[in-house]
């Protein structure tokens, strides 16, 4: 990919890139002014305007919240493209790979954890073409740990690294950080309630900064979802950065032939400078071990913009 150099492409798995290629477009994007930092969430999340913290825990849940990761039901793999709107000249591939042990089997209206111990890795490459005409390329690699020492209760941690630089070698550096994340679930057969709480912990050095730059951020995510007549299930979410309301998101799911369907929709509210809304919709196809889901949530205010993601997964029998 043109967006990357020679060594970052040696480093870069062949899979990921020509991924990447495929749904990389001509330059548009600004400056990065460092790292991109991006972990992209999953389609299904996306879709449902990422109102899906408890209702699809499971592999995806790697780069937003670890305890989640007990969710794998045995193991998993997948990977997945997303590709901002706006900025054509932006791509991201990721791959990863889960596995669990300790399954539980479920009780009355139980979703999650299934599982007691549970550990992912995941890998993904970035690609970009500056407004200058430079290119841009980043790789991030993450660890995530997730115990379970309850059917309610689970804790997870996820470390990851990222490196890359642009492509005439005037800006190069690293990141490193560590997510840690708390998560407990109230069952019940029609209703779940949940509670994460997250603490968000980076560190940058790059060569046109030589300074390292720390940053923290730590979020509470109170999430209902409910399971409604005609094989409807719904889930109610905010976010809470600061003591303030950052996020409020309604996600809807509807299942019309069972698992091997599902559509989707949702509205993310975002309090930023100002409020935006952001719709989104989507779809999700499972034929045997195989997942397919794709999500769309169009966006006007700050920020990358409108996102496509495509995710594939598959997932072993926990049998």
């Amino acid at each position: 990919m043109s967006a990357l150099r020679p060594r970052a492409r040696r480093q870069a798995l062949p899979l990921l890139v020509a991924l990447l290629c495929a749904c990389a477009g001509p330059a548009a994007a600004e400056s990065p002014g460092g790292s991109f930092r991006l972990w992209p969430a999953s389609a299904r999340e996306l879709a449902m305007a990422d109102a899906a913290t408890l209702l699809a825990p499971g592999l995806e849940s790697l780069g937003s919240q670890p305890a989640s990761l007990v969710g794998i039901d045995r193991w998993e793999a997948g990977l997945g493209l997303q590709r901002p709107q706006e900025l054509t000249g932006l791509g991201l591939a990721s791959l990863a790979f889960g596995a669990a042990t300790g399954r539980r089997l479920p009780g009355p209206g139980e979703r999650t954890p299934t599982s007691r111990q549970a550990v992912a890795l995941g890998f993904q490459q970035l690609g970009a073409e500056l407004a200058d005409g430079s290119g841009w390329g980043e790789w991030t690699a993450a660890l995530g740990l997730a115990w379970s020492p309850q059917r309610w209760l689970s804790v997870g941690a996820r470390g990851d690294y990222s490196r890359g630089g642009s492509e005439d070698g005037r800006d190069e550096g690293s990141a490193r950080a560590l997510a840690l994340g708390l998560r407990a679930v109230a069952l019940h057969p029609a209703l779940e309630f949940g509670w994460v709480a997250s603490d968000v912990h980076q560190r940058f050095a790059w060569d046109a900064a030589p300074e390292q730059q720390r940053r923290r951020a730590s979020s509470q995510t109170f999430a209902l979802a409910a399971r409604l007549p005609g094989a409807l299930s719904a889930e109610l979410q905010g976010r809470w950065r600061f003591r303030s309301l950052e996020r409020a998101a309604l996600g809807l799911e509807w299942q019309p032939l069972g698992p091997t369907l599902a559509l989707r929709g949702g509205l993310l509210v975002h309090r930023r400078v100002e409020t935006s809304w952001s719709p989104a919709f989507g779809a999700g196809f499972a034929r045997g071990a195989l997942r397919l889901d794709y999500g769309f949530r169009f966006e006007r205010a700050e920020g990358p913009g409108s996102q496509h993601r495509l995710s594939l997964r598959w997932i072993g029998d926990g049998r």
